[in-house]
């Protein structure tokens, strides 16, 4: 009974320390592990996220929440016309540094651009934007109605968004994966 009593907060403080690293991964043990573990589970959910966009040559295209850079890896070649322009925005500082290594390339270029801030706050001009899509990362928003909001803000009349995330059930050894898409017509 003792080591029990002992062990429930030590597990109890571990899985506190990884679900912040979630939302916010830093440059530690723990947002290691976390880096590694997004790279293998969303590496599928950015792509479909990607796909599902139908993302045009020309196409003005915002990921938020980029992690380490899976979805700008596989958005940046669909976006082949002289105006297709990709734009990343993640506020964690540990993500933002690892996605702009992975597409140093891409920015040299002028292709992408990525911010490193809160995406209630982001800088984007108004109206600027055709696809928007994040993965598994509308539920570290501080205020969900702010970053509504400023995706409204940024997004084209008739442009869409798409939100992804996967649940894993736990008597099934499989993935399930929810896709959403909003098709937002401001006037």
């Amino acid at each position: 009974d003792r080591c029990l009593v002992c062990f429930l907060p030590k597990e109890a403080l571990l899985l506190s320390k990884l679900s912040k690293q979630l939302g916010r991964p830093t440059q530690s043990l723990a947002g290691w592990f976390i880096t590694k573990t997004l790279v293998w589970h969303n590496g599928v959910l950015e792509e479909n996220a990607v796909w599902l966009c139908g993302i045009r040559p020309d196409d003005t295209v915002l990921e938020l929440g980029h992690g380490p850079g899976l979805g700008l890896v596989a958005a940046a070649p669909l976006l082949s016309g002289p105006k297709g322009k990709l734009i990343g925005v993640d506020y964690s500082d540990y993500m933002h540094q690892l996605a702009t290594k992975r597409v140093k390339e891409l920015i040299a270029c002028g292709k992408v651009t990525l911010h490193h801030g809160i995406m209630a706050v982001m800088p984007i001009p108004d109206n600027s934007v055709e696809n928007v899509y994040h993965c598994n990362c509308y539920y570290f928003w501080p205020d969900l109605r702010e970053g509504s909001l400023e995706i409204l803000r940024v997004m084209k009349s008739g442009g869409s968004a798409w939100y992804e995330d996967a649940r894993y059930n736990s008597c099934i050894p499989s993935l399930f994966v929810n896709s959403f898409r909003m098709i937002i017509w401001v006037s």
